[in-house]
């Protein structure tokens, strides 16, 4: 016999790949939340949108670049001529990675920010919190799960709002973090006195009409971002 023809049958048959079973698979995509926003409202258009629940925005809402909004937990409410500052948070991101899949609570813990609200950069919202209405949430302040904000009150600067904690309306907190060190006042919403007037180095105005001239200037303010944010590439009227 040939040793040649020997050596073609010896040839081992060709060995077919199979794809691993332990081969890493694509991410599953990150769900983009059902947002409907009033017709006047300013978005800008690096905002994210994340999350199950559906997301609302009031008329004259202004929503500044780099927001970021996640619903995973409950629907979000934002109220009418609110300004949400540039790189603060709405909501929290969930421990486990989000799926398209992921099942939905029907209400869940809602997030409700009132009218005239002011959300100042880098400040974050939890799950279950309610602004009430002319709120001002300073920057880097934080606002934890089913507090509530009486309306007209003022988170200053890094505070925290503890879980639960309900502050009444015309409120000022202030000192860092939360627990020690933090204080809290009400708001004059009365004629000072001459006394107490001059020793803040102001004049005896009533507490309510200094708080519509600053919702006048707020307003003044707002018209301004809309041009800004609005006529420019990073953002729209919606």
């Amino acid at each position: 016999m040939d040793p040649r023809q020997t050596q073609v049958h010896l040839k081992p048959p060709p060995q077919h790949t199979r794809p691993s079973p332990t081969s890493p698979t694509s991410p599953a995509p990150t769900p983009r939340a059902p947002v409907t926003a009033h017709p006047t409202a300013t978005v800008a258009e690096t905002v994210i949108f994340h999350g199950t629940h559906t997301i609302t925005i009031g008329a004259g809402a202004i929503i500044h670049p780099r927001a970021k909004f996640y619903s995973y937990e409950g629907p979000i409410a934002i109220g009418e001529n609110t300004i949400i500052s540039e790189k603060s948070t709405i909501g929290t991101i969930p421990q486990h990675p989000p799926t398209l899949q992921q099942p939905r609570t029907p209400d869940g813990l809602p997030i409700r920010i009132s009218s005239s609200v002011t959300v100042g950069p880098l400040a974050t919202v939890h799950p279950g919190a309610h602004i009430h209405s002319a709120v001002t949430i300073e920057a880097l302040a934080i606002v934890k799960r089913r507090a509530s904000i009486g309306a007209h009150s003022k988170i200053c600067a890094g505070c925290e709002v503890s879980e639960n904690v309900a502050i009444r309306d015309w409120t000022v907190v202030w000192g860092a973090g939360t627990g020690f060190g933090q204080r809290r006042r009400a708001r004059a919403t009365r004629k000072m006195g001459s006394v107490m007037a001059a020793a803040q180095g102001i004049q005896a105005l009533e507490g309510r009409l200094i708080e519509d001239a600053r919702l006048v200037v707020l307003q003044k303010e707002r018209e301004v971002l809309v041009r800004l944010i609005g006529s420019g590439a990073g953002g729209r009227r919606r």
